[in-house]
């Protein structure tokens, strides 16, 4: 857990201080396009290539490479030449859970942190037809019938680790059925696969907002302000949270003004975001 709470400190710094002047190598760099690992499927991945890549000047373009909880993606992000021509999608489980778990052939120390993303919600979801109107409900169902009820997610990641936590607080029996990613978690769920989901916010919202899925709860200490109407599981009488991370990373050994013209980029992306946005 230390390990754990150690990367999580350094990764939510978002490095907006750097300074504005880099050498005169990292000023030629980059000079031909970057390839950006994601670690999830395509329809979950991030938007951010387009901005960062404009911020670079040179294109970034979007590989996906799921499986094995993340860390197929991770070992090739790994693998690759140490130049800052490929960067890494990151997640709390990619990256520090699935080689806490598993004997993957890297450590979350092997990167170096470029910056954070966003920290994500987690929502535990049910199909709209559901029963289901509270976590209460759900609770109940499933204490009255242990192991009949299913729950799709990634293998170790955060979502399957809260949905873990959930179950051990309230004595349940839900059994795992695993998923490739966050996108064919939801695609189990709408087509009656799995019985209910725990995923990042992202993943679900257009589903929720489009009524096709209800969300029972919010696995953070507050409820999210993109759903306002969705308790938290806190406030349901469960404490259980779970509030994982999405951030860039490279692997160590790169030049260091080229990881500073990286998290220069980044934090300009994160600037000109925050400032369409008002905040």
């Amino acid at each position: 857990m230390t390990k754990l709470k150690t990367m999580l400190g350094v990764l939510a710094i978002v490095p907006l201080a750097i300074g504005w002047s880099v050498g005169a190598m990292a000023q030629s760099y980059p000079s031909k396009p970057i390839s950006m690992i994601v670690t999830w499927n395509p329809g979950g991945s991030t938007d951010l290539a387009d901005p960062l890549g404009k911020e670079l000047g040179q294109p970034v373009a979007v590989a996906n490479r799921p499986g094995g909880g993340g860390s197929l993606g991770t070992q090739a992000a790994l693998d690759a030449p140490k130049d800052g021509y490929t960067i890494l999608a990151t997640t709390s489980g990619n990256q520090i859970l699935t080689p806490l778990k598993n004997d993957v052939g890297y450590r979350y120390d092997d990167f170096e942190p470029i910056g954070q993303l966003v920290a994500a919600t987690i929502i535990l979801a049910v199909q709209a037809e559901s029963p289901w109107q509270t976590l209460g409900d759900l609770v109940a169902a499933v204490q009255a019938d242990p192991t009949k009820y299913t729950f799709g997610a990634v293998p170790n990641g955060m979502p399957n680790l809260t949905l873990n936590g959930l179950a051990e607080a309230a004595g349940l029996e839900i059994v795992h059925v695993p998923q490739q990613g966050g996108a064919p978690g939801v695609t189990a769920l709408l087509g009656g696969t799995v019985d209910m989901l725990p995923a990042n916010a992202a993943t679900v919202a257009s589903n929720i907002k489009g009524g096709k899925l209800r969300g029972l709860a919010v696995f953070s200490a507050e409820r999210d302000a993109a759903f306002p109407d969705i308790p938290t599981a806190a406030e349901q009488g469960y404490e259980v949270f779970g509030s994982p991370f999405v951030g860039l990373a490279i692997a160590k050994g790169v030049p260091e003004d080229v990881l500073t013209t990286l998290r220069t980029a980044l934090a300009n992306v994160a600037m000109i975001r925050r400032s369409r946005n008002g905040c």
